[in-house]
């Protein structure tokens, strides 16, 4: 469904990662999924769905492009991770990994994608929650890449994915760098995921079904929605002597030591998102659940969209769903539904 519009909606294969990893649907079919969602392009994983990678022929190119004209779709962004961990004993090399981003940038152009969407070294931001182990494309890597990025004019893409968001000075090496050298081919990717005002209902489900105890957990995503429809932060410690009265099981605190690793929370700046709309190089429009309204249920999507066309966004957003992690433990999960009722929540936030 092609417009002329400056926002453009796509969807990232990623939502449908159940569905082509139990076969349900090839590589057409997901494109096919794409296009009957209403979408107008999409994000492919070379490492799962081309089956020559990290080489693609000209055989593959044929019955791509072919695919894309059939269901009238681009290809926007090729996904980049890194391979940081190909090998088992040890992590890539910093000239290792500028070689693996050369074939995804080459592969991006060969596909028509204009973006990869690059996983760099401050990914989740100058916090590192997680104790990552692992090294990814780093600022001088990044470097490197920028006359390659150049010669096959392709944009790399930092995903700015929560707990980091678009502002975050961790960012500035890379926009300096392409700054200094005069090549403008790295850019600021928002993630849905830095604007969550709660815990998803995915995830109070997926913990439920783990033994947590439904009235705690609800409890506590309640009283973080209170706290964003009131204007003001999340501050767990307001509640913990009530959490804690609750006698909250092993479940329990493993689901509250994931989700207060930050003691008082907010979602990010919509007057940021504002005045970084017309920088920003790609979008992810993150979701877990959509509730019986149609919107997404822990992410304001209304003030989200509306902060993007008052900055002047110009550019694709793909939804990426990743409530298929949180439920496919308790049945099926309908993926293509679920990215067919996020493509309504945005051209509705668009006044389509």
């Amino acid at each position: 469904m092609k417009t002329d519009h400056d926002i453009k909606l796509g969807v990232s294969l990623y939502s449908y990662q159940d569905n082509y990893y139990f076969k349900k649907h090839d590589l057409e079919g997901c494109i096919a999924a794409v296009a009957g969602s209403g979408a107008e392009g999409f994000e492919i994983f070379p490492e799962s769905m081309i089956p020559e990678w990290p080489y693609i022929s000209d055989r593959f190119i044929d019955w791509f492009n072919g695919i894309k004209i059939r269901y009238n779709l681009e290809c926007v962004c090729v996904d980049h991770f890194s391979d940081t961990r190909m090998w088992k004993n040890r992590n890539l090399t910093d000239d290792e990994l500028f070689e693996r981003s050369v074939l995804y940038i080459k592969a991006a152009a060969k596909l028509g994608a204009s973006a990869i969407r690059l996983l760099h070294e401050e990914h989740l931001g100058s916090v590192n929650f997680f104790n990552r182990d692992y090294h990814l494309v780093n600022a001088e890597i990044a470097e490197r890449l920028l006359p390659v990025c150049a010669e096959y004019n392709v944009m790399m893409a930092l995903e700015c994915h929560a707990p980091t968001t678009i502002d975050d000075p961790c960012h500035e090496p890379y926009l300096e760098a392409a700054e200094r050298l005069g090549l403008p081919f790295v850019g600021l990717q928002a993630d849905f995921s830095s604007y969550e005002y709660c815990v998803s209902s995915a995830d109070i489900g997926m913990y439920t079904r783990r033994g947590g105890t439904a009235e705690l957990l609800n409890f506590f995503r309640d009283s973080q929605r209170e706290a964003y429809f009131n204007g003001r932060p999340f501050v767990y410690d307001d509640i913990e002597p009530t959490i804690e009265k609750m006698k909250p099981n092993e479940v329990d605190r493993q689901f509250l030591a994931f989700h207060t690793r930050r003691r008082s929370s907010m979602p990010a700046s919509y007057d940021v998102l504002r005045d970084y709309a017309s920088k920003l190089v790609y979008i992810h429009g993150k979701f877990y659940d959509i509730d019986e309204t149609g919107q997404v249920d822990n992410i304001d999507y209304p003030k989200v969209m509306q902060a993007l066309v008052d900055g002047g966004y110009k550019g694709y957003i793909c939804s990426e769903f990743e409530g298929n992690r949180r439920m496919n433990d308790a049945g099926w999960c309908d993926e293509i539904e679920y990215v067919r009722k996020h493509q309504e929540l945005m051209r509705k936030c668009l006044g389509r």
